[in-house]
């Protein structure tokens, strides 16, 4: 992909050293290298800690992280280690539960990341790859690099206006 602009999001290399009352760190697996080093630094600086994981709860994941955060009092901070498309999605409930994007910090680990075609409004996940074809209309599209914050995507135009199925190609 091109070079990043201003809507791409950035992701810290570590948590910001911010004062909690309580900690919320929802990890896609208890194994990632940014959720242990997170996991560390917070027993190094005490204080309540919620660990979440879809792995560890299984399908009750949703919601029970909807009932911590609908429980979250002020000083409350989200720490959400993952890939970009599971970072967006736990990001978009904590919104929608009244968390303020101060109190939410992302921690990229893994490839996965979603696309939104422009033409059908189909949501898939991809990869770190340039072109995919969309799983709704079968357009083939470039990976933009333009990032909705709303929709947790990438953008996915037409590769070619001239030939949009890849007819054409051998």
């Amino acid at each position: 992909m091109a070079d990043t602009i201003f809507s791409t999001p950035v992701y810290p290399a570590e948590a910001a050293r911010v004062a909690a009352s309580r900690r919320i760190l929802v990890t896609q697996d208890n194994g990632l290298p940014g959720a242990e080093r997170l996991l560390t630094q917070f027993k190094d600086q005490g204080g309540p800690l919620l660990v979440l994981s879809p792995r560890s709860v299984g399908q009750r994941f949703e919601e029970m992280l909807g009932e911590s955060l609908g429980k979250a009092q002020v000083g409350t901070r989200l720490y959400v280690c993952g890939d970009e498309a599971f970072l967006w999605q736990v990001r978009a409930l904590a919104r929608q539960a009244g968390l303020l994007d101060e109190e939410i910090e992302m921690f990229r680990s893994g490839a996965r990341r979603r696309l939104y075609c422009v033409h059908c409004s189909t949501l898939q996940d991809i990869g770190e790859v340039d072109s995919s074809v969309c799983t709704g209309c079968g357009v083939r599209l470039m990976v933009r690099n333009h990032f909705s914050r709303r929709l947790g995507a990438y953008a996915g135009v037409c590769l070619d206006p001239n030939d949009p199925r890849g007819e054409g190609c051998a």
